[in-house]
């Protein structure tokens, strides 16, 4: 009986460190699942704030200033297009809080014109991924988002 009781104890013994061996085993693995689900929200969180930060970021804006190498011409003016300019479709905008606000389709190819003060040059920027362009007055600027 004696030797029963060692032999039983052994694999009561063996049964718990077994049991310890396994449970420790399991615990480095919710750790290391922790650590890759912690990873993994990181990283969802970081996409997340970088989306954020690029819908509000500027796809084109006109340059304030336009030199030829003679003179410095100053924005004065901007005018939005569906397309190329030479198809002349012009977009008309919405007057809110002087500002000119034009809210574009995911369909529409828009071209910003950045006209300038003095010259009959202006710029033409493809603001394609835009959804969103304004034009202020004061001081005058024009951008897409």
């Amino acid at each position: 009986m004696n030797n029963g009781m060692d032999s039983s104890c052994r694999i009561v013994r063996l049964n718990s460190e077994g049991g310890v061996m396994f449970l420790m085993l399991e615990i480095n693995f919710m750790l290391s699942n922790n650590k890759k689900i912690a990873t993994l929200f990181t990283s969802l969180l970081l996409s997340l704030l970088s989306i954020n930060c690029h819908a509000q970021t500027p796809v084109v804006s006109c340059p304030a200033t336009f030199s030829d190498r003679h003179t410095i011409y100053h924005l004065y003016h901007a005018k939005l297009f569906d397309g190329p300019v030479c198809k002349k479709v012009q977009l008309k905008p919405e007057f809110k809080n002087d500002k000119e606000i034009w809210v574009l389709d995911t369909r529409m190819d828009p071209s910003l014109v950045c006209i300038y003060d003095g010259t009959n040059h202006y710029i033409v920027l493809d603001a394609n991924g835009a959804t969103y362009c304004e034009k202020t007055n004061a001081p005058v600027q024009a951008k897409c988002m």
